[in-house]
């Protein structure tokens, strides 16, 4: 094994925890949004935070360390629109993971325990959550696929990929504002702070 070999593995196999973890969340969130019982989505609510905190965020530090280790064994260079898209994917992920996923896991909590699991508000705020997990995960299988395609010297390939990015990002939006639970507006009892 070389170290380009090891620095690979390691990326890959944390691009399959980060993905694969997302996806299974998703899964998990569909089957107990159709149960229609509150306390349960909010249990779930909390579990996925803790996924998110402890398993994801190592995953998403350990899959850029291994990145950059690649980068500097394989001596590659950092302008390429394939890698220059994947280091744009995963500010933003880590971004919208550390700034947005996990705080507003904990204000669930807070409603949660003031409220009760069958609150609008909360019930407004996982809702909202998940449809941000969801267009995560549209971004994260675009990196993967502009990963694995590495379209150098082939802007078409390139901007067809972001094209099919912005794409699945608009249907999760369509589909998530065509259900009940985001068409309706945040309880009124909201602070603007909150958000």
């Amino acid at each position: 094994m070389t170290w380009y070999t090891f620095f690979k593995s390691v990326h890959v196999a944390a691009a399959a925890i980060w993905f694969g973890g997302a996806l299974m969340i998703q899964a998990f969130a569909f089957r107990i949004i159709r149960t229609k019982d509150a306390r349960r989505m909010a249990e779930f609510a909390k579990d996925s935070e803790v996924v998110g905190m402890r398993v994801f965020i190592p995953a998403t530090w350990v899959l850029l360390l291994a990145a950059i280790g690649l980068m500097l064994n394989a001596d590659l260079s950092w302008g390429q629109n394939w890698i220059v898209l994947g280091l744009i994917a995963w500010i933003l992920s880590f971004v919208v993971g550390a700034g947005f996923l996990g705080p507003e896991g904990g204000r669930i909590a807070k409603i949660i325990e003031s409220e009760g699991p069958e609150s609008p508000a909360a019930q407004f705020r996982i809702a909202r959550i998940l449809l941000v997990s969801r267009l995560e995960l549209v971004i994260l299988l675009t990196v993967i696929v502009n990963m694995v395609a590495k379209p150098v010297g082939n802007g078409g390939w390139f901007w067809g990929l972001l094209a099919a990015m912005v794409l699945g990002l608009a249907g999760v939006l369509a589909a998530a504002y065509s259900s009940s639970s985001m068409r309706s507006a945040p309880p009124a009892t909201r602070s603007p702070s909150a958000m």
